[in-house]
């Protein structure tokens, strides 16, 4: 088997938890270069994994001849993916894909001229029990409405089950041009009118692309947004038009009191009702649940679908290797989650003012 040799830009810990440790592990893989601002992370990382190239600017790692694959794990994913591209470089770009469509549209340009491949980290797409309970919504009779219900709590619950480092040597100047840089992106996506709420729309960026992915998995684009509210400054609500009939309720914001993963996607039909309820993202091998209600025999019965282990980040990796080999296209492209970033904008631009 011939191994491709990953770039990893950006060490942080998704970096560490996930997509370090697979790459390690996959025979598939090898891990030629690691980057990060911070000179201590990388090299911390670098040490770790046993990787002698290790940078602090990543188009130093794209001029590396031997890479084959850079995964984008930063915040801000554009310009690299951009740059990643035109050095001849297949990309796997975590979520967000982009802070504007803008800067997406420019990012498949690239990827379409230089002729490589790109797949984006929704990994909760490669998840085994949402691809089962995704193929029981599917075959469902009269779906009439979705729900989407993402309350994120304490971000902080899943750090003692690793360890984990982390840097305080990454310049105050650094850190605040790519907020400033990330803020103009989103509120040139916004425009004048709802640039104020580009704190409710990174929100929804951050937390939510995953759900806006998994239901366009589930059911395909939505035809359009026929309501918005800002509940608050960290959670909004919105209802979605899905066809004749068909309407999702979409629920998302920070709780952070919660000391549990509150997630799921339920689709609500005639004679049955399924739900999808997803794991702590951070916590390895955490099953994803799927719930059947539905009538048997003139009895409302309940059924839990056997879970699986298997961790979708792992999955995807997999995926993507066959991807590139077999020269098809991803599940996860970057046109469909630069459609999702399009329908954030709507979502937010949705919202009345008071």
């Amino acid at each position: 088997m011939d191994r491709l040799r990953v770039g990893i830009i950006g060490c942080g810990q998704i970096a560490q938890i996930m997509h370090l440790p697979y790459l390690k592990e996959l025979p598939q893989y090898e891990i030629g270069a690691v980057c990060d601002i911070s000179t201590t992370v990388v090299n911390t990382v670098g040490e770790w994994y046993g990787v002698k190239d290790r940078y602090v600017d990543y188009q130093e790692l794209l001029d590396q001849p031997d890479i084959d694959i850079v995964a984008i794990l930063t915040m801000d994913h554009s310009d690299i993916a951009e740059a990643a591209a035109d050095a001849g470089k297949h990309i796997f770009v975590e979520k967000p894909f982009c802070f504007d469509p803008a800067e997406g549209k420019r990012v498949l340009s690239a990827v379409k001229r230089a002729g490589v491949k790109l797949m984006v980290g929704y990994m909760k797409r490669y998840d085994p029990g949402y691809e089962y309970g995704m193929a029981r919504m599917r075959a469902m009779q009269d779906v009439r409405l979705i729900r989407v219900h993402d309350f994120a709590g304490d971000f902080s619950v899943h750090e003692p089950l690793y360890t984990l480092v982390t840097g305080d040597d990454i310049p105050q100047s650094v850190l605040d041009d790519g907020a400033a840089k990330i803020e103009a992106a989103s509120k040139a996506a916004l425009g004048p009118s709802h640039a104020h709420l580009s704190g409710l729309y990174n929100m929804l960026l951050m937390l939510s692309s995953h759900d806006l992915a998994i239901l366009r998995g589930a059911f395909g684009a939505a035809e359009g947004v026929l309501f918005s509210d800002a509940i608050s400054p960290t959670e909004i609500l919105s209802v979605l038009d899905f066809g004749p009939q068909r309407r999702c309720v979409f629920e998302a914001g920070v709780w952070p009191d919660y000391l549990w993963w509150d997630e799921q996607l339920t689709a609500y039909g005639k004679s049955e009702t399924i739900s999808i309820a997803f794991p702590n993202p951070y916590v390895k091998y955490a099953p994803t649940t799927v719930t059947i209600q539905q009538n048997e025999d003139g009895s409302p019965i309940t059924k839990v679908a056997p879970a699986s282990h298997e961790e979708a980040f792992r999955r995807e990796w997999l995926l993507f290797y066959d991807c590139i080999r077999e020269d098809s296209e991803a599940r996860t492209t970057g046109a469909d989650a630069n459609a999702d970033v399009e329908l954030a904008v709507e979502m937010i631009r949705a919202i009345q003012a008071r």
